[in-house]
């Protein structure tokens, strides 16, 4: 059996779909025109990764409250030292984008846990969605993809009444007092995804609304934050629109296809269906897909978490480290 459950930023509520039937599997991203489900995506669809479709009974209920206690943990590597593949990997990347080959690329790594038990999935969901209330919390699991659990500060494409809205989201600091000071870095780096979003979008849709770029909090995070509410133009799709935004330079680089290649051939793990997109689309007339960020893939009682961060020339190794430490949804 297949499931997914979700819950929409700021909402006390979740919906669990089931699927006892295998869902529909499909070779391109175009190919979501006129679907509707729960939708999968990965990073980049492979015989290994298909983009999921899971149609099933749906069902409502209130989200329960969690007294907030994380599994136990054990075997996990050091988060301070940055560890030999991640240093290589950051070397491939920074040379890449310095040489000026690529304006932005994003590097993602991995983090190994094993819980002393299997653990409660569900429990885990309730728990994620009291820690993380402005994101998108998801949890599903298919034969095909594995169980995979989602706190997600980033929309790809929303429904909001006769609107559709995108946002441009990059930059990282951690939570702090008073209002943040963002580095020329973070700045450059939201404004490549920001002009990625606007270029992407201005030929497919009309009544553009261009809103930032603010400071938006995400768990223990601050991001940089724009955000784009339009029309789409007569003929064009969600399933277009997300078809052409995915990957974002937020989670890939720019140029967007070349970055896409380099990703795949360059970095030493598989992010599967990390990166990728999940959510609701056109059920119950709304749609809200959003980017798989702060991921977890969850395989009996061990765990792997993703997380990435965007390399510029002026990138440093340990401080990208780091960010992708306080990215990690269990530290």
């Amino acid at each position: 059996m297949s499931f997914a459950y979700y819950r929409l930023p700021y909402s006390n509520t979740y919906t669990k779909v089931c699927q006892d039937d295998e869902p529909l599997m499909l070779d391109s991203f175009d190919h979501l025109a006129g679907k509707e489900g729960f939708v999968i995506a990965p990073f980049a669809i492979s015989q290994q990764t298909p983009l999921i479709v899971m149609n099933g009974q749906m069902t409502h209920a209130t989200v329960p409250s969690i007294d907030g206690a994380a599994p136990r943990t054990a075997n996990r590597q050091c988060a301070d030292a940055v560890d030999g593949k991640y240093a290589h990997d950051f070397d491939t990347f920074h040379r890449a984008v310095s040489s000026g080959q690529f304006r932005k690329l994003v590097l993602a790594r991995t983090k190994e846990s094993s819980l002393t038990a299997e653990p409660d999935v569900e429990q885990m969901f309730f728990t994620l969605c009291q820690d993380y209330p402005r994101a998108m919390v998801m949890l599903f699991s298919t034969p095909q993809s594995g169980t995979w659990l989602i706190a997600s500060p980033e929309i790809l494409v929303e429904s909001q009444g006769p609107y559709l809205c995108t946002i441009a989201l990059a930059g990282t600091m951690p939570m702090d007092e008073g209002l943040p000071q963002w580095s020329e870095k973070n700045k450059h780096e939201q404004h490549i995804v920001e002009q990625y979003i606007e270029n992407t979008i201005t030929p497919l849709c009309s009544n553009i609304i261009k809103d930032g770029p603010r400071t938006v909090r995400a768990g223990q995070l601050m991001h940089l934050r724009t955000d784009f509410h339009f029309l789409p133009n007569k003929g064009v799709g969600i399933g277009a629109l997300a078809a052409r935004l995915h990957p974002t330079p937020a989670v890939c680089g720019m140029p967007k296809a070349e970055a896409h290649r380099f990703i795949l051939d360059n970095e030493s793990i598989d992010r599967r269906y990390y990166s990728g997109f999940a959510g609701p689309l056109n059920l119950f007339g709304e749609t809200h897909l959003y980017v798989s960020l702060r991921c977890m893939c969850i395989n009996g009682n061990h765990l792997t978490c993703y997380a990435g961060g965007g390399i510029m020339p002026d990138s440093n190794v340990n401080e990208e480290w780091h960010e992708t430490e306080m990215k990690m949804i269990i530290k």
